[in-house]
C-alpha cells in the first residue's frame, strides 16, 4: 500500500490541483481542513525564514569550527567527540524542553480532561504538569521512535567526519566540497522518496558536481598545505584527508537527512519530538568514541572537557542551532532545497576567509565556486512541474 508524504506546505488556490489534493488525503483518511496552515511568522513564511537562519549559521559553523581546530597545536586541541556528544545533549535539552511546552497543543485531549483555558497559574500547577509528562512521555516512547534510530547513528558519524574535514581543509574549500551533500540527498530522495526532478534540476546538480570537482583539484595540487595567518598558529592540513571526511560526510548527511525527512513527513508527531528521540538515539555512539578514547588512568569528567575553550563552546553552540533550524527546514521545506540555499553561505565563508585566514584566491576556485552559486540559481528557476514537489514514499504495511 502507498504512503503519500504531505507536502512541505499547503496552499489553496483554486486550481485543479486541489481536487487531486483532495482525492490523496481521503486516501490517507484526512480531510483539508485537518492539514496544519503554513507557519509564519509575521506574515513571512517559516520555511523561507528558516532557510536565511540556516544559510548564515552554515557559514559561521565553518568558520568557527576551522579557527577552533586550526588557532592551536593538535596536543591542545578538544576533543571532537565531546562535542558531537554535547551538541546531542544540549540540542535534546532545548527540543524536550519546547515539547514539553507544546505538549497541550500537540497532543488532543481525552473526554474526560476539562479543556479549561491555559493560564500561568494553571501552566505550573503540579496536575497539570504530572499530566503534561505522561502525555510528552507516551510521545517520546512511542512504538515507532526507533525509526529515528538510523538518522542518528549517521548524524553522529557525519558530524565527528566534520571536524576532521574542518581540521584538514581551508574553510572556503570545506564549505565548497561540502555541498557534495546535495547530489547525495538528491539521489536518495529518488530512490527512498520516490521524488521526481525536472531536466533543470539534473542539469543543476550536474553544474554542482563540476563546481565542487574543479574547487578540489585546485586544493589537491598539493596534499598539504599550511595555515598561515598572524591570527593563529602554523598547523598542517592534508587535503586528502580533508577530502576523504568530507565525501563520507556528504554521504552520511545525505541519507540521514532523506531518511529524517521521510520519518516526518510520513507521520503526525510533533517536529520537537522527532528531535528529542533524534537526540536520545544519538547519545550511545556519541559516547563510543569518548570511552574507546579517553584512558583508563584519567578521569573521566576532567579529560572530557580537556581544552574546551570559549572557542570550542561557540562551535556546539552554533551547532546545535543548525541541528534545530535544519529539522524545521526538513519539515516545513524541501531538504533539496535545504541544500542549494546552505550553498549560499559560500560567499560569506568565502569573503571570511580571505580576511581572517590568510585564504589565497585563484581562478580556479572563483570558477568552481561561481558554477556552483549557478547551480544553486539554476534549481530554483520557477516553471518545475508540479509534480516534483510532491514526495511520495512507497511502503509496505
Amino acid at each position: 500500500m502507498s504512503q503519500l508524504a504531505l507536502p512541505a506546505h499547503q496552499e489553496n488556490h483554486g486550481h485543479k490541483g486541489d481536487d487531486d489534493d483532495d482525492i490523496e488525503y481521503e486516501e490517507l483518511g484526512l480531510l483539508p481542513a485537518d492539514i496544519p496552515p503554513v507557519p509564519s511568522f509575521r506574515g513571512i513564511p517559516l520555511k523561507y525564514i528558516s532557510l536565511v537562519t540556516l544559510a548564515v549559521q552554515n557559514s559561521l559553523l565553518t568558520l568557527i569550527m576551522h579557527y577552533s581546530r586550526v588557532s592551536i597545536p593538535p596536543s591542545q586541541s578538544y576533543s571532537a567527540p565531546t562535542a558531537v556528544l554535547l551538541n546531542e545533549l544540549l540540542k535534546g535539552s532545548i527540543s524536550l524542553a519546547i515539547a514539553f511546552a507544546r505538549i497541550n497543543r500537540v497532543t488532543p485531549y481525552t473526554s474526560d480532561t476539562p479543556q479549561l483555558p491555559l493560564t500561568v497559574s494553571r501552566f505550573w500547577h503540579p496536575t497539570k504538569i504530572l499530566l503534561r509528562v505522561r502525555r510528552l512521555g507516551r510521545e517520546v516512547f512511542s512504538p515507532d521512535c526507533w525509526k529515528l534510530s538510523i538518522p542518528a547513528i549517521l548524524y553522529v558519524i557525519q558530524n565527528n567526519l566534520q571536524y576532521v574535514a574542518a581540521t584538514n581543509l581551508e574553510a572556503a574549500t570545506f564549505q565548497v566540497s561540502y555541498q557534495m551533500k546535495i547530489l547525495s540527498t538528491a539521489a536518495f530522495s529518488v530512490i527512498l522518496l520516490r521524488k521526481q526532478l525536472s531536466a533543470s534540476q539534473w542539469l543543476a546538480l550536474l553544474f554542482l558536481a563540476i563546481g565542487v570537482g574543479v574547487v578540489q583539484i585546485q586544493t589537491g595540487v598539493s596534499d598539504t598545505s599550511k595555515a598561515s595567518s598572524l591570527l593563529f598558529h602554523e598547523t598542517s592540513m592534508n587535503a586528502l584527508k580533508g577530502f576523504l571526511a568530507v565525501f563520507a560526510a556528504c554521504f552520511t548527511s545525505g541519507l540521514a537527512g532523506v531518511y529524517f525527512e521521510m520519518v516526518l513527513k510520513n507521520s503526525q508527531s510533533d517536529l520537537w519530538i522527532r528531535n528529542v528521540q533524534l537526540s536520545a538515539f544519538s547519545l550511545l555512539p556519541a559516547l563510543i568514541p569518548i570511552i574507546l578514547s579517553r584512558p583508563s588512568e584519567t578521569g573521566f569528567l576532567s579529560s572530557l572537557f580537556e581544552n574546551f575553550g570559549a572557542w570550542a563552546w561557540a562551535t556546539v553552540a552554533i551547532q546545535v542551532l543548525g541541528g534545530l533550524v535544519t529539522a524545521m527546514v526538513i519539515k516545513y521545506s524541501d531538504n533539496i532545497l535545504k541544500g542549494f540555499a546552505t550553498s549560499l553561505s559560500i560567499v560569506i565563508s568565502f569573503l571570511a576567509s580571505v580576511a581572517l585566514f590568510d585564504f589565497q584566491m585563484t581562478f580556479t576556485f572563483i570558477l568552481g565556486s561561481v558554477i556552483v552559486l549557478i547551480a544553486t540559481w539554476l534549481y530554483n528557476q520557477p516553471g518545475r512541474n508540479p509534480s516534483t514537489s510532491r514526495l511520495v514514499y512507497v511502503g509496505k504495511n
